[in-house]
């Protein structure tokens, strides 16, 4: 069999931290309990890494209700609700909850991350 290139986890450095981490980290910095959305790579690692963290995560029928349940939350405890979703057509979606929750003052914040990055393949 041809080696892989591919790092596995136990040949990371221990001083590494994953981009999911980071964010999850932030998310929970801020106050953030709650996290609404659909599962999909590339945001697949962000639900695990704040459900390690203890962020609730509430999986959806729908972008569009996960933004409006974010900001139900949101409006609910006074703490910002997060609805992950994936670009292109699950950030727009998003679209309705993000207006609702905007006229109304409403803390809520999307996540979402891009499907394909500069140099990377889609």
């Amino acid at each position: 069999m041809p080696e892989s290139n591919v790092a596995e986890p136990s040949d990371r450095n221990e001083g590494e931290v994953s981009g999911a981490k980071v964010i999850a980290q932030a998310l929970k910095t801020q106050g953030v309990e709650y996290m609404f959305g659909i599962v999909g790579i590339p945001v697949t690692e962000i639900a695990f890494a704040a459900q390690e963290l203890g962020i609730r995560y509430i999986g959806m029928r729908n972008e569009q209700a996960a933004c409006y349940a974010a900001s139900a939350i949101g409006y609910l405890t006074g703490r910002p609700g997060v609805c992950l979703v994936v670009s292109g057509p699950g950030l727009i979606h998003a679209l309705g909850g993000m207006a609702n929750a905007n006229m109304n003052c409403w803390l809520k914040l999307v996540d979402y991350i891009a499907s394909s990055l500069p140099g990377q393949p889609a």
